[in-house]
């Protein structure tokens, strides 16, 4: 099976509860990238990155056989942001220090993915590319969306704002993954079910909704639902692009809403509970599957 991810790889600095401030290797294409291999997916990325790039990045996604390719590199910055977790999870800062050039349609054609995940961080992937996306949908038809780059706005000074309306082309979409601000932009103010219910109602198969603890998938008739548990963790970057991955992933090897849910879950969980920064969070697989596999246990349910 082959994943095609659509995102900017990143640069994070990230600043920790104890005022440390750590240089890591970040992005979809990364923590997405790395997950789905952990399912036992090939990777392949649509993204940019400057020339500036790391070479111990490059070395380090190359291991992982990720392959940055020559027409990824451009003559640019590579997308760069500042993450202040100082003051806590709630309080978490967000800074646009640098910004790499978007993906274009050319950069999709000919890669023979089964599947898509769309997941930007600023406004690298334009409504065209989006919509040929769509279109091509990959060997399986099947194409997530993460929609927190086209939430985002940015001052003067780099920081990250949030947009109160999103206008998006949903259809051709399969499954979408939206926090409560993104799923009150996409419907019109809507929250919970209904909103949940809402994007249905525009063609999404799978919506994924999460809120702090808790993660919900409707699908068709069927409001399923995992409590995941506080976790202490020092840094959630990166965790919704696992949960992103790991949903897809499981999805198109099982074909089991309910254990994409639970695979999803599982992932997110395990992540967290490495305690670690960066990508060093991305957990093993043997973790992953255990921690889905209790929540495949838990998941509530109702049909509607």
């Amino acid at each position: 099976m082959k994943i095609g991810i659509v995102s900017h790889i990143v640069l994070d600095s990230i600043q920790d509860r104890s005022g440390a401030v750590h240089k890591k290797l970040g992005g979809p294409p990364c923590y997405c990238g790395l997950t789905a291999r952990r399912f036992g997916f090939e990777v392949e990325l649509v993204t940019r990155v400057g020339k500036n790039f790391p070479e111990a990045s490059r070395q380090l996604l190359t291991n992982n056989k990720i392959a940055i390719r020559d027409n990824h590199t451009v003559d640019a910055a590579t997308t760069e942001f500042f993450l202040d977790y100082s003051r806590g999870e709630e309080s978490r800062a967000m800074v646009l220090n640098s910004k790499c050039l978007p993906v274009v349609i050319n950069d999709i054609k000919g890669l023979g993915v089964d599947c898509w995940l769309v997941s930007p961080v600023t406004d690298e992937v334009p409504f065209e590319v989006l919509k040929a996306v769509k279109n091509d949908g990959g060997r399986k038809k099947f194409v997530m969306l993460d929609p927190q780059g086209y939430m985002r706005f940015f001052g003067e000074d780099g920081r990250v704002g949030l947009k109160d309306r999103l206008e998006l082309d949903l259809q051709g979409i399969s499954a979408v993954k939206v926090d409560p601000i993104e799923l009150a932009a996409l419907t019109g103010g809507e929250s919970g079910l209904r909103g949940m219910q809402a994007l249905q109602e525009m063609g999404i198969e799978f919506v994924v909704y999460t809120e702090p603890y808790t993660i919900h998938l409707l699908h068709k008739k069927v409001h399923y639902w995992v409590k995941l548990g506080r976790v202490d963790a020092p840094d959630s970057t990166g965790a919704g692009d696992i949960l992103d991955a790991a949903f897809c992933c499981a999805y198109i090897k099982e074909k089991d809403p309910l254990w994409a849910l639970c695979f999803g879950a599982g992932a997110l969980r395990a992540a967290l509970e490495t305690k670690s920064t960066g990508l060093d969070k991305i957990p093993s697989w043997s973790k992953i599957e255990q921690s889905a596999s209790y929540y495949y246990g838990t998941v509530e349910f109702k049909q509607l």
